[in-house]
């Protein structure tokens, strides 16, 4: 099986349709996808409108229902975790008939260090990167979410500690094993300044010691992109150890061997 679980269409700030992601998709083989747009109870340029979101919903919905080609359809969402915010995500999470959410942090207080890397320029990084690794778990101990994004985020700029980041995130490590939630093997970091999939190769190989459950992302924002590196992907995981994918349907989790 191999799934791509996180896909960005023209609903929030990706640039392309559902139909020709799953077109892609089934030309390279790709079993099950996932879409998952963006949704934030903060103000922010990517999310998904709320006025659009019964037309997301349908769309989804269609697809589900009319789906001829060899790829499985997925309802899913990237859900921004704010702290002290828990019960309207929680709100927000109940009000759609979801596959599975995704958690993501992209702001640390007010800044969305996702955006620029300006903000960066000036900051002690290893503070930073201990004040994303709190609220990294924070978000995993809330409980809201199916399978946690990108896990090392923070690194996107090509800023990495004098400290290894994989002793910043041991705590990280330790929750995620705690409560059972998935990671996502993200290969889009490969298209970032830090040239890295999200995990890093030391994190991931933490996790797979920690029995930390993994499926796989793209971060697509656009069709070409689905699936991509996942060549890479795979032969990373498998020389991790990792030898079962994470699948999801209605909230619940199942695995299946990895090809």
């Amino acid at each position: 099986m191999i799934p791509d679980y996180h896909t960005h269409t023209y609903f929030s700030d990706g640039e392309s349709s559902h139909e020709s992601y799953l077109q892609n998709a089934a030309a390279i083989g790709i079993t099950e996808i996932g879409f998952t747009d963006h949704f934030s109870i903060l103000p922010s340029e990517w999310t998904t409108k709320e006025e659009k979101i019964p037309e997301l919903k349908d769309t989804i919905r269609a697809l589900k229902d009319t789906n001829s080609l060899p790829v499985e359809v997925k309802f899913g969402a990237e859900i921004d975790y704010i702290p002290g915010k828990e019960e309207e995500i929680s709100r927000l999470i109940q009000s759609l008939p979801f596959d599975y959410i995704i958690g993501s942090v992209h702001f640390l207080g007010n800044w969305n260090f996702d955006t620029s890397p300006e903000g960066f320029e000036g900051k002690d990084i290893e503070e930073l990167y201990e004040h994303y690794a709190s609220t990294m778990i924070k978000a995993i101990e809330s409980g809201l979410y199916d399978i946690i994004g990108h896990l090392d985020l923070i690194k996107k700029f090509g800023y990495f500690p004098e400290k290894a980041p994989v002793k910043l995130f041991k705590d990280v490590i330790k929750s995620l094993q705690k409560s059972g939630t998935a990671i996502e093997l993200n290969t889009g970091g490969l298209n970032k300044p830090c040239m890295e999939m999200y995990p890093s190769k030391e994190i991931l190989e933490e996790c797979y010691e920690s029995d930390i459950p993994v499926t796989l992302g793209s971060d697509a924002h656009n069709a070409d992109e689905v699936g991509q590196y996942f060549d890479k992907a795979i032969e990373l995981l498998k020389n991790t150890g990792y030898r079962k994918i994470a699948l999801f349907n209605q909230r619940q989790r199942r695995f299946e061997n990895l090809i």
